[in-house]
């Protein structure tokens, strides 16, 4: 069985290989400095990042039989198309890395709330530069998507001291899987989007991305917001419109932004966006850890033991 990897996520060829030794099996990265097609036409597994799975790469793959994504999001799959060819997707389930993204959220709001953006200039000037943060403690976070992920920031948050506020899109569906109203101050469906961004200091966006809420944070949503507030995104890009995240920046709508994804990736180092004083970038590493690595990994190697 041929296994391509599709990744230059740090020590993940390593970490995935010592499992898959013990199951006989063996994958090798791909070579980005040649071409791509002609290392793919004898895979039969193709494990996947950030890169998108279109037509093109499933053709070449004339043996494929699996697409496994690394992460939970299959957004940049064509699933579709592979389900026509008989090929099978798979994801890692967003509990394995759902303690990493979590803590990575709340380093986020903490690096927002302490403006340490605006300070990082002056260690290069060797000057003490004075920069007037905020405390989380009081504070009131929505949360938007409590799946796995959402309940870790929740738990967190509220360690922090922080009121929290859960919009979910089956509310009632979360009191019974697990009772977690006991992590939230407030939780309600999505009619209760306007009324939650209202009231936040800081807002959260941990869903998926789907047809439905691609573009649901945009102009309208922002003019509800307090020209105080603060957007993390650690889920998809696309959730977020664009160009109404960039006006709502540079004309101080909402006070900043810290997002861990970006709409292309990597991102173009001229883009506007990275050009802000108000906005933060991390490149879509909140959940890649060695904790949520050895968990991805194991999940990664018995899907394939299973194909």
């Amino acid at each position: 069985m041929k296994i391509k990897i599709l990744t230059l996520a740090a020590g993940f060829e390593e970490i995935l290989s010592a499992k898959l030794n013990e199951i006989g099996l063996t994958a090798q990265t791909v070579d980005y400095s040649q071409p791509l097609l002609p290392q793919l036409t004898d895979a039969d597994v193709l494990v996947n990042g950030l890169g998108k799975v279109d037509r093109s790469i499933i053709d070449a793959s004339s043996k494929l039989k699996l697409v496994q994504q690394i992460g939970i999001g299959v957004d940049n799959v064509d699933v579709d198309y592979c389900t026509s060819k008989s090929i099978y997707v798979a994801n890692v389930p967003s509990g394995a890395n759902a303690v990493s993204v979590a803590e990575h959220t709340i380093f986020l709001m903490i690096y927002l709330a302490k403006n340490m953006k605006s300070a990082g200039p002056s260690l290069m000037k060797r000057r003490v530069l004075s920069v007037l943060g905020s405390n989380l403690q009081k504070k009131t976070l929505t949360i938007i998507g409590l799946g796995h992920v959402g309940t870790e920031v929740a738990k967190l948050a509220k360690a922090l001291g922080m009121y929290v506020v859960a919009v979910t899109k089956h509310p009632s569906r979360e009191n019974l899987d697990g009772d977690r109203t006991y992590l939230v101050d407030g939780m309600g469906g999505l009619e209760t989007l306007s009324e939650s961004l209202a009231r936040a200091d800081y807002v959260s966006i941990h869903t998926p991305l789907t047809e439905e809420t691609r573009g649901m944070i945009g102009a309208k949503e922002f003019s509800l917001m307090k020209r105080s507030a603060f957007l993390i995104n650690v889920a998809r890009a696309a959730i977020v419109d664009r160009e109404a995240l960039f006006t709502a920046l540079i004309r101080g709508i909402i006070a900043g932004a810290a997002f861990d994804v970006f709409w292309e990736e990597p991102a173009d180092p001229d883009d506007k966006l990275l050009k802000l004083d108000n906005f933060v970038l991390t490149p879509h590493i909140a959940g890649w850890t060695i904790e949520s690595a050895e968990t991805s990994t194991r999940i990664i190697a018995t899907n394939i033991q299973r194909l």
